[in-house]
C-alpha cells in the first residue's frame, strides 16, 4: 500500500499512541483493540512498517525520548489523553441522544469505527482527504460494518465540506449531531474555521456539538512547545495556522455564533485518567474543546 500524500502527522500519532499502549507506565490508556488496530494500519506500508520497528526497538525509545524533549515534552502520553477525553465526549454525547457523529480529518484514529458495532443505532461518518481515507479503508477492509460506518473522501484544499455533506446519501441532517476535529484546527486559518463552523450550523437541522482541540499561541506560558517544532512542521508541510488562548476560547465562540460547554487543559486530563505517579514532562498548550453550534 503507497503512503504517498498520507500525512506525517498520522503516522507519528499513531506511532506515539502505539508506544504508549505496548511500552509505557499508562498503556491502560490505550485498548488492546486500538493496539491491534494501531498495527494493522501501521503494516500495510514500507512507511508505516519502518514505524513499527522503531516502536520495538528499545534504542529507539531512547533516541524518541530525545526527539520529544527537544520538540514537544511528552506529546506521546498527550496523544493518548486527548484521546481519552475526546472517547469520553463522544459516549456521552450518545448517551444524552445524539445519533450521528462525524469526525473531520479523522486520519488514523479509530474511535468511530470502534465505537460503531456498539452503537448500532449511532450513524458514524470519517472524513478525510482520499490519500489518508483509502490508506485506511484498505488497513479496514472486509472488518468496516457499513449500516452505520461510512467513509467520506474530500479533499478541503478545493472541496467544500458543506457541499459534499449536503450531497452525500449517508449524511441525515434530521440527527442530533456530534461533529470531531481532532489535531486539525491548528492548521487551517482563521477565516476557514469560520467557515467550518457556519458550514456545520447550516448542514444540521438538529442539536448540534463541536468537539475540536485547539493551541495555545506559542509564546504563551502554557505552552511548553519548542521553536524548534515550528520549523519542523514548515518542513513536512503542516505549519501551523491558528492558535487560541484557552481564556480567549469563549469569546471566540460567541463570534462563530456558538458557546463554550468545556474545556480540558492537560492538568484537567491528568485529573480525570491518569491512575499512575506521573515520573516525565507532559505537554502543555493543547486543549479539548466541546461547544454547542447555534442557530
Amino acid at each position: 500500500m503507497s503512503e504517498k500524500s498520507v500525512s506525517s502527522t498520522a503516522f507519528t500519532v499513531l506511532q506515539g499512541l502505539l508506544y504508549v499502549g505496548l511500552y509505557s507506565n499508562h498503556k491502560y490508556l490505550v485498548s488492546e483493540e486500538t493496539r491491534l488496530n494501531a498495527q494493522k494500519i501501521l503494516s500495510m506500508s514500507q512507511e508505516g512498517t519502518k514505524r513499527l520497528t522503531q516502536c520495538n526497538s528499545a534504542l529507539y525509545h531512547r533516541i524518541a525520548d530525545v526527539q520529544e524533549w527537544a520538540l514537544l515534552p511528552g506529546i506521546r502520553l498527550h496523544y493518548a489523553l486527548r484521546k481519552s477525553k475526546i472517547e469520553q465526549i463522544t459516549e456521552q454525547a450518545i448517551a444524552d441522544g445524539y445519533t450521528q457523529i462525524v469526525n473531520l480529518g479523522a486520519g488514523f484514529d479509530c474511535l468511530l469505527w470502534q465505537l460503531h458495532s456498539k452503537y448500532k443505532q449511532v450513524n458514524f461518518i470519517e472524513i478525510d482527504r482520499p490519500s489518508t481515507s483509502q490508506y485506511k479503508q484498505a488497513a479496514l477492509v472486509n472488518t468496516v460494518d457499513s449500516e452505520n460506518f461510512h467513509f467520506l473522501e474530500v479533499d478541503f484544499s478545493h472541496q467544500n465540506l458543506q457541499k459534499e455533506l449536503s450531497q452525500y446519501s449517508d449524511f441525515d441532517p434530521e440527527l442530533n449531531t456530534l461533529f470531531i476535529a481532532e489535531g486539525v484546527l491548528m492548521y487551517l486559518s482563521e477565516n476557514d474555521i469560520r467557515l467550518l463552523f457556519e458550514s456545520m450550523a447550516k448542514l444540521t437541522q438538529q442539536a448540534c456539538m463541536f468537539c475540536f482541540t485547539s493551541l495555545e499561541p506559542p509564546y504563551s506560558s502554557k505552552n511548553n512547545m519548542r521553536r524548534l517544532l515550528s520549523f519542523y512542521l514548515k518542513a513536512v508541510g503542516e505549519p501551523l495556522k491558528f492558535t487560541l488562548a484557552s481564556q480567549d476560547m469563549s469569546s471566540f465562540l460567541s463570534t462563530v455564533n456558538a458557546e463554550l460547554i468545556s474545556k480540558s487543559d492537560t492538568n484537567k486530563m491528568v485529573e480525570e485518567f491518569i491512575k499512575q505517579p506521573l515520573n516525565q514532562l507532559l505537554h502543555h498548550g493543547e486543549y479539548v474543546v466541546l461547544s454547542k453550534i447555534r442557530r
